[in-house]
């Protein structure tokens, strides 16, 4: 288990204070965001700009929920319904990256993208990933309970388990229906379809389920 991970009984508390086990990606036709740790947590800011947080554990972990607190500086601007094209950004997104069979051989690396290669990467020697399982905070109520497969890969799902429709402080949780072998979390914070700025800071998050110290 990595130095400033604590572990307790069935939970464990991700270092959202330190940036030293956290691997900040770029997309290479976007903004990145500026991400900051500090002992309020980890601060994400985004001004028309995205880029994948990722958090790898040493061996799979069985989660059965998430828990996470923040705050939010502003909502986004989505011209259009969230999740669309031109409104496909979100102030919270934390994906588990599930273990599976799928890999990538010689030739698909050659011509993935960068974070799909990033993605395979995560799976321990000898396995593969299934999928980035998404639980997604939503601006608009009507838009909680759908779920979808992305339109741009087949890589990622989504679920719309969490309404944040205002800013300032937020406490979230969510109880995955079945126990999932993760062996990272993604986290997707975005405004680059949206071109909006605001701030999402993390100041905890909490997954619980079946650990080994």
């Amino acid at each position: 288990m990595k130095l400033n991970t604590l572990v307790l009984a069935g939970a464990i508390a991700l270092p959202v204070q330190y940036g030293s086990d956290w691997q900040l990606l770029k997309y290479s036709r976007l903004e990145a965001n500026e991400v900051n740790f500090s002992r309020q947590g980890m601060a994400v800011k985004v001004d028309q700009s995205a880029s994948p947080i990722i958090y790898p554990f040493d061996s799979p972990k069985t989660v059965t929920r998430v828990e996470v607190s923040g705050n939010l500086s502003n909502l986004l601007d989505l011209p259009s319904t969230q999740g669309q094209k031109g409104s496909d950004d979100f102030s919270l997104k934390i994906g588990l990256v599930i273990s599976g069979d799928k890999t990538l051989n010689a030739f698909q690396r050659l011509f993935s993208a960068k974070w799909i290669r990033k993605l395979f990467d995560l799976a321990p020697e000898g396995t593969g990933v299934e999928k980035i399982y998404f639980l997604n905070a939503v601006q608009d109520e009507s838009l909680l309970g759908r779920q979808r497969q992305h339109p741009q890969s087949e890589l990622i799902f989504e679920n719309n388990v969490w309404l944040l429709d205002e800013s300032g402080d937020f406490s979230l949780i969510h109880d995955l229906q079945d126990p999932q072998q993760v062996i990272a979390i993604w986290l997707s914070i975005d405004g680059d379809d949206t071109r909006s700025s605001y701030t999402t800071t993390i100041k905890s998050l909490l997954l619980k389920g079946s650990f080994d110290a």
